[in-house]
């Protein structure tokens, strides 16, 4: 409680994620579940994430009704504490999934749009699924069932810096393609840009 008491402090979005009403949170999960056109969640801006864990907590909230981070389907990781960049660890949405594949029990059906539909009800906690996931997006819940996430994008509502995004893809998966002339770039900034080289420049008179 301590470590959200202190998130709450630096971070005042963090209690959107946390707080918003029943009401608003029966409705979004609606809405999200009626969600016709296939999609997948992307990671569009790595080095802007400051680790707030809005998108963790907002994802619990609203298949899980808490706050616990550990019921969260997307998870933000950092290697060296808050000096270092923080890696948000999502499904990929694999057109031919290999955590499917591996589970005994026919668990996890394949999800239009890519990725997988998991049916808890029969999810025995066998854990073949979070060794099969080359990228460790799967963990166990407290009732040892998988936790996978479902692609539903209400983490992207809540990130304050654009970190995550949906993508419309094609039903098998593939990423939809609706123009094909070239893009020009005309970003100052590099995609792949670190951390560092975003907001770590150093102020005029420290170059002098």
């Amino acid at each position: 409680m301590q470590f959200l008491f202190s998130l709450t402090q630096k971070f005042p979005f963090v209690i959107k994620a946390m707080l918003y009403k029943k009401k608003t949170h029966t409705s979004l999960k609606e809405e999200l579940e009626r969600e016709i056109m296939a999609k997948r969640l992307k990671v569009a801006n790595q080095a802007s994430c400051i680790g707030c864990y809005s998108c963790m907590m907002a994802c619990a909230r609203t298949w899980y009704d808490t706050i616990s981070l550990k019921n969260s389907r997307i998870n933000i990781q950092t290697r060296g504490g808050i000096e270092t960049p923080y890696a948000a660890i999502v499904c990929h949405a694999c057109i031919d999934p290999p955590c499917m594949r591996a589970c005994p029990l026919g668990v996890l059906t394949k999800r239009k749009g890519g990725g997988v539909n998991l049916n808890k009800e029969i999810c025995d906690g066998c854990g073949n699924c979070i060794e099969a996931c080359i990228i460790g997006a799967i963990h166990l819940d407290a009732e040892k069932k998988a936790v996978i996430c479902k692609h539903c994008g209400v983490c992207t509502k809540f990130c304050p810096h654009d970190v995550l995004e949906m993508i419309e893809v094609e039903d098998s998966g593939e990423i939809k393609v609706t123009d094909t002339s070239p893009v020009e770039d005309t970003s100052s900034v590099s995609s792949t840009a670190s951390h560092k080289e975003l907001y770590g420049r150093k102020e005029p008179e420290e170059e002098k």
